[in-house]
């Protein structure tokens, strides 16, 4: 009888979430990449939300001692994860000599990590109610995703945001062979 060895098990649970990750991130790259989008905008972000979410749990299960069972538990972690990528070997060794480079991507990346960490509804209803799955109610109107602006992810159509974007496609293309701790 062959026995399951608890690393083999993370393993497996992380390549899980990666993959679910990545067809996420395939759909998200769909519907966001439409010339003239057909979608409302809370589709494609929902997609983007939920593919980095999972990517940042597939790596944290794999190169941490996170319990999984935790990390499933709730839809935040990819701050954490893009902090602790950024402190990888690989990163910090091709920006060698570009610190300032480096701090600016980081501020740039962590901001909208936060913000598309807050499209999942259950982060912050209370005092950041916008989510890109359910209606939400602020100062007594009701919002709908599907009609709304999503202000806070205009930073993804800057600079700053397309290389958020170039880092979290860096993230799934690196999956197999870059480890965050």
């Amino acid at each position: 009888e062959t026995r399951v060895t608890e690393e083999d098990r993370r393993n497996s649970l992380a390549d899980a979430f990666a993959a679910q990750a990545r067809s996420d991130w395939g759909v998200y790259q769909h519907l966001a990449g439409l010339p003239k989008p057909s979608f409302p905008a809370c589709h494609a972000l929902q997609h983007l939300q939920m593919a980095t979410e999972k990517i940042a749990k597939a790596y944290r299960i794999r190169d941490t001692n996170a319990d999984p069972r935790e990390l499933v538990k709730h839809h935040t972690g990819f701050v954490e994860f893009v902090n602790a990528f950024f402190r990888t070997e690989t990163i910090r060794d091709e920006y060698q000599g570009k610190e300032t480079a480096l701090k600016q991507l980081q501020k740039n990346v962590g901001a909208l990590a936060r913000e598309i960490e807050k499209l999942a509804p259950a982060i912050d209803p209370f005092t950041a109610p916008e989510n890109a799955e359910y209606p939400w109610e602020r100062d007594g109107k009701i919002y709908r995703p599907c009609d709304y602006g999503y202000p806070s992810l205009d930073l993804l159509k800057t600079a700053g945001g397309r290389a958020t974007m170039k880092m979290v496609e860096r993230a799934f293309a690196s999956y197999e062979t870059l480890h965050i701790s």
